[in-house]
């Protein structure tokens, strides 16, 4: 049966939709989607914070069909390909500090099933096999294959919590030395022998609604792993490349992880690319494995995907990217400052850069709502009526719930439509904010 004859209830089963029939998407150019019926979204989120260079930039899509015409894919363990050792190299010389050996795969979730694989073969090497456990935060998601989602202390875990290690068991903290005395804390109750890597978001995605560090935070963390042989791992499948207004979000931070992972924009919404970036010490070591690093899926590194990550990276530095999000990002930060004084729906503000995120609390009490007020999925209800895409993330916090909501424009966007995603985005709250 072809999409086009499908009913609409037929569209909800094969969609899986939240019995709930989705807009038909046909078109994107920018920041824009246009569907079938005729109607225009701004997209204010980048679908799941992917699009960086927004839908169908044409340096992306020329990349795309250029590479398309010489080679396609290649097999890691036949041969390299002039992609994939183009990116690693462009890569290292943008991350901080040693960072320099990358490795490439599809999705978030397989780039930190490979920051794991990295970390067990890495501390084997060094004569320490037991060191085969991971430790993350409370709050965090990782990724949906078992051992990401292992690492996530998010609602999603929920329904496989008997597959899963409870590896999510630093909890978030307010300063930098609460973080790093937790940190240990779970370090020592597992056994610093048995811990091989910890791992962090320099801000988080949906779990909290871009949540950043505490200042000091990674530098403190960073000196607790040092003490016990774990390795650092940030994860920046977000954050990686400008999001944030730099080119890694760990440069808002005083410390350089041992493990970098990415995704989501280095793929330009065109093709399903992540990757890790690793220090040159790790690289050294695992360089001298028997079989080197041979942990991978059957699309790493294929040349398809990187050169569509060299065409993003080409665009972030040729039209200054990272500044323009460094900038766009502090005028939406003021203008959101703004809206929360008129709006007291919107309680707090947190995010760096094109990722900001919006608590949204009750405007009388400045209680949290109860999920069964769907307070999120109102607002981002409201803000899509009125042609405008934001990011929902609600989201259990210990005992309680978190209505959140996200803004991560491409990093293409105009002023002019930075000034209407903040027009439609408070016409959406005071909407909500009326009802309550």
């Amino acid at each position: 049966m072809e999409a086009a004859n499908l009913t609409d209830a037929q569209r909800v089963d094969y969609s899986m939709t939240a019995g709930e029939a989705l807009p038909v998407a046909v078109r994107g150019a920018g920041c824009r989607i246009e569907t079938a019926d005729g109607r225009s979204y701004l997209d204010a989120c980048g679908g799941a914070m992917v699009m960086l260079l927004g839908h169908c930039h044409p340096r992306v899509v020329e990349a795309l069909a250029r590479q398309s015409q010489q080679l396609n894919f290649t097999y890691r363990f036949s041969f390299r390909n002039e992609p994939m050792l183009e990116l690693a190299e462009r890569i290292a010389g943008h991350a901080p500090g040693e960072l320099e050996w990358s490795f490439f795969n599809s999705s978030g979730s397989e780039a930190n099933e490979s920051a794991m694989h990295l970390a067990v073969l890495y501390w084997e090497l060094m004569g320490k096999p037991a060191k085969i456990e991971f430790l993350s935060r409370v709050t965090s998601y990782h990724g949906s294959t078992l051992g990401a989602l292992s690492l996530s202390g998010s609602r999603w875990r929920a329904p496989f919590e008997s597959l899963l290690h409870k590896y999510a068991a630093v909890p978030n903290a307010e300063t930098a030395e609460q973080g790093a005395a937790e940190l240990e804390a779970a370090i020592l109750s597992r056994g610093a022998d048995h811990v091989a890597a910890f791992i962090v978001e320099p801000v988080t995605g949906s779990s909290g609604g871009a949540v950043d560090l505490p200042p000091g935070y990674l530098r403190a963390v960073r000196e607790v792993c040092e003490r016990h042989q774990v390795l650092l791992v940030a994860d920046e499948i977000i954050t990686a490349f400008g999001r944030t207004g730099r080119w890694f979000g760990v440069e808002h931070h005083d410390a350089v992880p041992d493990v970098i992972t990415f995704g989501k924009g280095i793929g330009g919404g065109v093709l399903p690319l992540s990757g890790m970036v690793a220090t040159r010490a790790i690289r050294e070591v695992v360089g001298g494995a028997p079989n080197g690093f041979s942990y991978g899926h059957t699309f790493s590194g294929y040349p398809l995907g990187c050169a569509v990550g060299c065409a993003v990276i080409d665009t972030i530095e040729q039209d200054d990217l990272v500044a323009e999000a460094d900038r766009k990002g502090a005028v939406i930060r003021s203008q959101l400052e703004q809206m929360s004084a008129r709006h007291p729906l919107m309680y707090a503000l947190r995010g760096r850069g094109l990722l900001q995120g919006i608590e949204l609390r009750h405007p009388d009490s400045g209680e949290r709502f109860a999920a069964s007020q769907r307070i999120t999925g109102k607002v981002t209800a409201a803000a899509r009526d009125r042609g405008l895409m934001i990011y929902p993330c609600p989201t259990p916090i210990l005992n309680q719930h978190m209505d959140a909501v996200m803004l991560a424009p491409p990093l293409i966007i105009s002023d002019d439509e930075v000034a209407e995603v903040l027009g439609l985005l408070e016409e959406s709250v005071a909407a909500v904010e009326a009802t309550l």
